[in-house]
């Protein structure tokens, strides 16, 4: 490889550690958060469509709470009202969260036709929340060791959080 080449892989691996670094705590924060919910729910409570709105709904809530204490937060400490900008920065950090709620929810939507039950909707949702968990676990193990072992490590224990929680489920429900 040539230099130029060298340099273009050089910025297309720092492109990817950026954009990790950006959705990993939304990413994170949203599937935890969607295993917390469907944690909360019981089985077969409501039908596939109710438990979509409410899952994707208590979500977009809570994200839409936490974008705007932070930009009221913010504001109080510089002393000056914010506009679109601040708005549009909040929303933008929001995304990677409803990103992570939006593979779940679509899961237990598809139950409402009768593909399937909604307790499978449910566990295929877990399964998608455990597996964005996993799957960016070992992401940030990679950014911060560079090898393998840990960072598979990492991306174990990040999905064991999710694993617990659908266990917690499955005892009390």
């Amino acid at each position: 490889m040539n230099d130029s080449a060298d340099e273009t892989v050089l910025r297309k691996v720092e492109a990817k550690i950026a954009r990790i670094g950006r959705n990993a705590h939304g990413v994170i924060y949203g599937s935890i958060t969607v295993m917390a919910l469907l944690l909360a729910l019981g089985h077969g409570s409501d039908g596939p469509v109710e438990t979509a709105v409410i899952l994707f709904g208590s979500i977009f809530a809570i994200v839409l709470a936490e974008a705007f204490a932070k930009i009221s937060s913010d504001a109080v400490q510089t002393r000056h009202s914010f506009g679109w900008s601040e708005i549009k920065k909040g929303w933008h950090h929001s995304a990677p969260t409803l990103a992570a709620v939006t593979v779940p929810t679509v899961l237990i939507l598809v139950a409402a036709p009768g593909l399937y039950s909604l307790d499978t909707g449910v566990a295929l949702a877990q399964a998608a929340a455990i597996g964005l968990l996993a799957i960016y676990g070992y992401s940030i193990g990679w950014v911060i060791y560079g090898r393998v072992f840990p960072s598979l490590m990492h991306g174990a224990f990040t999905g064991t959080i999710g694993c617990g929680l659908a266990g917690v489920k499955y005892l009390l429900h």
